[in-house]
């Protein structure tokens, strides 16, 4: 026997209101605590790594010719963006706050420190100065995303708003 529901009647009829209480501190105690590394610590480790493995590919060149000086120019250009990219870290690492994070903007972090370990990858490979500059670049440009991100979620939890509820008012 099929019954026919008045889908759109019945939807009307459910209650609007919230919960009385929040579930949500009870889960939180119930889960495991995350590890927490020293970000600010480990972005620190990883640039200073990465600017001693750029070094050393510089000390292992020929004199300067014409190229050379050319090369030197592009070396320079990848020393600013590592510069850059090594502030936009720290202050990435800085903005993340799992207290007032919900899981969509923690798992977002994560992907974006996945991605930073995908590129630092390819940094390590020591790549061709173009090569270079363009993953120098992406990691940049990823960084920046993240800060907008975790400023963003900040904003909206300073006025007691919730970051994934806005999110979803704009769908």
């Amino acid at each position: 026997m099929n019954t026919v529901i008045d889908l759109p009647n019945a939807l009307r009829q459910l209650p609007l209101e919230a919960p009385a209480t929040s579930a949500w501190p009870g889960l939180q105690q119930r889960l495991p605590q995350k590890r927490s590394w020293p970000k600010p610590a480990l972005a620190l480790v990883a640039s200073t790594a990465l600017a001693v493995l750029l070094w050393q590919t510089l000390i292992h060149r020929s004199p300067q010719t014409a190229a050379g000086t050319e090369q030197s120019a592009q070396q320079t250009d990848i020393q600013s963006l590592m510069d850059h990219s090594a502030r936009l870290e720290t202050a990435f690492y800085a903005q993340q706050d799992d207290a007032i994070s919900s899981a969509s903007v923690i798992a977002a972090n994560l992907g974006i420190e996945d991605q930073l370990a995908t590129i630092d990858a390819g940094l390590s490979q020591q790549p061709t100065p173009e090569e270079a500059r363009t993953l120098w670049q992406q990691r940049i440009t990823l960084l920046d995303q993240g800060l907008q991100l975790n400023r963003t979620n900040a904003d909206f939890n300073a006025v007691g708003r919730n970051f994934d509820l806005a999110l979803a008012n704009t769908n």
